[in-house]
């Protein structure tokens, strides 16, 4: 079935564990057909902060949390039906954890023990609950950014790395640059990221089978990577020509500037196989507001939660293909991870 997002959205209905939230309405040939989506708040590990970074099509959900130590140190997390598991550390004092995959695999970084209070920290791939290092990288601070269902991690120590089965390939820069960071890799290991220069630019890039090409900017001398999806499809933010970051979708060769909410600044974070993007940007009064850009258009979650919810969505940072999205905003004034879930209403 063929849909269309609508002019008008339906107002929100409040659960007791729940928000909905009405953001599009598609019309079949003889009903109405409503979305919204129920607000989770994913809590904490203890303490009083938690952010939500990545999950996969199982709702499975990924970031870092404060615990109830001294000084609320972040360790990574999962999240799974309900329940938040401190993943842990390296044998260090903090960790975060980036993204999932849907064979439930973690990536992220971690203080180790040789320098637990993060002098040295290493990127880990956490699998069935143990955490291991990427100690053949060759570098003292390492992060693991992305990995994709096959299993392969990509990152960065210094320059960009993939790694699959215990073989680490160091994807380099473009031309001069002195260094690269990779963020994200599709099933098809294709990897997008950053590649950076001495004199602070940077320049997003797409890299393919052993190439890395220069996916160009919106006018100004800055642009980063952040997401790939299936399709080739490629998310991020450029500098613009009035030294402003825009979100962008890149697409065969073109880079699409996204627009923002009213503000000056928007970033894109995450994007499904359908080409929805999710991020944020500032709004025309200054605030960074959580986004759903799709078919052209860019919404304001917070537009849609109701008065008395006790919501800020601040960041969204990724969406999985059953429409589901993470980040995390105020609530009862604390910094704490939501998951948005899709609720489909038939009139």
């Amino acid at each position: 079935m063929h849909s269309r997002l609508a002019r008008n959205f339906l107002k929100g209905l409040v659960g007791a564990l729940a928000i909905a939230l009405a953001i599009s309405i598609f019309t079949a040939t003889n009903a109405s057909v409503s979305f919204y989506y129920s607000i989770t708040d994913l809590g904490t590990l203890g303490g009083n902060f938690s952010e939500a970074k990545g999950l996969n099509d199982a709702g499975q959900v990924v970031g870092d949390a404060t615990n109830n130590q001294p000084n609320f140190v972040r360790h990574a997390f999962l999240w799974n039906n309900g329940t938040m598991t401190d993943l842990g550390t390296l044998g260090g004092i903090s960790s975060s954890a980036s993204s999932i995959n849907n064979k439930g695999q973690v990536v992220g970084q971690s203080d180790t023990i040789d320098d637990p209070y993060g002098g040295a920290r290493h990127a880990f791939l956490w699998d069935s609950g143990t955490m291991i290092a990427f100690d053949n990288l060759d570098s003292q601070y390492s992060f693991a950014s992305g990995i994709n269902n096959k299993g392969q991690v990509v990152g960065s120590s210094g320059q960009a790395f993939m790694w699959n089965n215990g073989t680490t390939t160091v994807l380099g820069t473009l031309g001069s640059d002195s260094n690269s960071s990779a963020e994200d890799i599709n099933y098809a290991g294709q990897v997008v990221g950053t590649s950076f220069s001495d004199d602070v630019s940077s320049r997003a890039f797409l890299w393919d089978n052993g190439t890395m090409i220069n996916l160009g900017n919106l006018g100004g001398s800055r642009s980063s990577a952040s997401g790939i999806n299936q399709a080739g499809r490629v998310i991020g933010f450029s500098e613009t020509s009035n030294g402003y970051f825009h979100a962008f979708l890149w697409n065969n060769g073109t880079m699409t500037d996204l627009g923002t909410l009213g503000g000056n600044e928007s970033h894109a974070y995450g994007m499904n196989k359908v080409g929805k993007v999710v991020g944020s940007s500032e709004t025309s009064s200054g605030d960074s507001h959580a986004f759903l850009w799709n078919n052209g258009k860019m919404f304001d979650l917070n537009n849609l939660l109701p008065n008395n919810s006790g919501w800020v969505l601040w960041y969204a940072k990724d969406i999985n293909n059953r429409g589901q999205i993470v980040g995390y905003g105020s609530f009862q004034n604390q910094a704490r991870a939501f998951l948005l879930t899709p609720v489909l209403i038939t009139n």
